[in-house]
């Protein structure tokens, strides 16, 4: 029986998971005298989503091609831990009549895809409510939790047994005196832009890089979020504000208000680093200079508890609306590739300028890649680079020594599987002359279709082994730049082409951003250079129903 493999691990610290699971697999497939036709993997990625999960999706369309008859893993849990996907991928193997075998269920039915749906849909909901309790129980230990906060360091201690001691903080005293500043000028009556503009000129970087804006510091009133509102400021630890949720379609992680009488306050006065009635001032003044606060005031007087709770049901539910909108980002070949050519770091968005568009900076202070415009630096230099792309840059990587050791392999790979396949159908030849077509039992039918499937086996190996090996010779290596071409040529017309810009994306490993100092102009001399994934390269197609070449 030809069979696929399917493994999947959740998170980087189970880096070996997969791999193990494949191994163990494969001994089982020996064992039942199954042939493994391709093996899928989901390597740190949640069963709760099948949205990000390229290896599942990937066995989805290559079931319909019928070159398997089963799907082997090691529990119905590796499939997925929704009871609604784990039931959507059986009928949609059902469908071309794929069957689902599992080390721990073995051939797997209905009753198991509700059983077991049901119980792994549970042990996720478990291990939500233990994760909230542990973190709440280390919050109260006085742990913070969440990454790095602005005018605070994380602390690196080992208990006893030499264990990271997570959650602790130390105040970074030059951060805490611009908060300091920052609470003492609005106290004082001075604006939210005038604020960040003394900043932005004091080339103060905000808490993520960049420019400071004004919802840096007051961030949403409803959510308690922004520098001005960190109850830690005043030495007091809020937490489990928020609750987080998926959405049933997108599958993205969503976040909701929770009421206020649940969120958890433990005081932690040694990490105060504004006065308590400065910051119980700043929080008065917060709420008076809202434009908003009049009418409040006002609409208030007059509403009934019934009407003031309907309202605010209609703003949460508004509120939970915005957030589940997809967001407008703009699509460019450099998402997730640009790098820092001095620091060896990526280089990220820091925010939207409605002037300049997508502001991108590395994250070291005083490097020159920082506060870059993209549609006037990296973007029009990746797209000029992608242009020199050519048959000198396919030969280069055509006349390294392992592609060409990968040839030989590839070529010694066919040269044994041909007689195989010649010996295989002579074999048969043989057999049915000798006995005729008209020999009908049981016997001869299924040793026919055991040989008619090894030499399908076989074929379909010779043809993949030459189909590697073509793309990795000078000709067809040499038509594969059309694609790519056709595709820089869009990019060129529109740098934010989403079409050409997702195509070529995978071939780019890395985009790396360099900035010399020249002395003669006394300014940097911003490069890139382009770390390409060769393969992809030579497997890339134009999508259907674009312009033909």
């Amino acid at each position: 029986m030809l069979v696929a493999l399917y493994a999947r691990h959740s998170t980087d610290k189970q880096s070996k998971s997969t791999w193990d699971q494949i191994t163990r697999l494969r001994e089982h497939c020996e064992r039942q005298g199954y042939t493994v036709v391709e093996a899928f993997i989901d390597e740190a990625k949640s069963g709760a989503d099948m949205r990000n999960r390229r290896g599942i999706r990937r066995l989805l369309d290559r079931a319909q091609e019928n070159i398997f008859s089963c799907v082997i893993c090691e529990d119905l849990s590796r499939l997925s831990r929704d009871q609604g996907d784990i039931a959507w991928i059986y009928k949609r193997l059902s469908y071309v009549h794929i069957s689902i075998e599992t080390l721990s269920e073995g051939v797997v039915n209905e009753l198991h895809i509700g059983l077991k749906g049901t119980m792994n849909a549970l042990y996720l909901k478990d291990l939500a409510d233990k994760t909230q309790r542990g973190v709440g129980a280390a919050v109260r230990k006085g742990g913070l939790p969440g990454g790095r906060l602005y005018g605070y360091d994380v602390a690196r201690r080992f208990n006893e047994d030499g264990e990271p001691v997570r959650g602790l903080r130390t105040i970074n005293e030059a951060e805490a005196a611009i908060v300091r500043q920052i609470f003492a000028d609005y106290a004082a009556g001075v604006s939210l832009k005038a604020i960040c503009t003394r900043l932005d000129a004091l080339a103060i970087d905000a808490p993520k890089g960049g420019k400071w804006a004004p919802t840096t510091l007051v961030g949403t009133a409803s959510r308690r979020t922004g520098l001005l509102r960190q109850t830690l400021y005043k030495g007091v630890i809020t937490f489990n504000r928020m609750a987080y949720r998926k959405h049933p379609e997108t599958g993205k992680r969503l976040s909701v208000v929770r009421p206020e009488d649940e969120w958890l306050s433990v005081p932690a006065p040694e990490l105060a680093i504004v006065e308590p009635a400065l910051f119980d001032r700043v929080q008065t003044l917060l709420e008076e200079r809202s434009s908003l606060k009049k009418l409040r005031t006002i609409t208030n007087r007059v509403l009934t508890p019934t009407e003031k709770a309907e309202r605010a049901a209609k703003r949460q539910a508004a509120w939970r609306a915005k957030q589940m909108m997809p967001r407008k980002n703009i699509h460019t070949v450099v998402g997730g590739r640009l790098w820092c050519g001095i620091h060896g770091e990526k280089i990220l968005q820091a925010y939207n300028s409605p002037l300049h568009g997508p502001i991108w900076t590395c994250s070291h202070k005083d490097c020159p890649n920082r506060n870059l415009k993209l549609r006037e630096l990296p973007l029009p230099l990746t797209i000029a680079a992608l242009g020199e792309i050519g048959e000198a840059t396919l030969d280069v990587y055509l006349a390294r020594p392992d592609v060409v050791a990968e040839r030989a392999r590839l070529q010694m790979e066919i040269d044994g599987l041909r007689p195989r396949l010649e010996g295989l159908r002579a074999e048969l030849a043989n057999v049915i002359t000798a006995l005729g077509r008209q020999a009908k039992t049981q016997e001869l039918r299924d040793y026919f279709t055991a040989r008619s499937m090894e030499i399908r086996r076989v074929k379909l190996d010779v043809d993949l082994l030459e189909g590697r090996l073509a793309r990795l010779t000078g000709p067809v290596a040499a038509e594969a730049l059309s694609p790519f071409r056709y595709m820089v040529g869009r990019l060129r017309a529109d740098p934010t082409d989403k079409v050409a810009s997702d195509a070529l994306r995978p071939v780019i490993k890395r985009i790396i951003l360099n900035a010399p100092w020249t002395e003669n102009d006394q300014q940097w001399r911003y490069n890139v250079r382009l770390e390409l994934d060769h393969e992809k390269l030579l497997k890339m197609t134009i999508p259907e129903g674009l312009k033909d070449l």
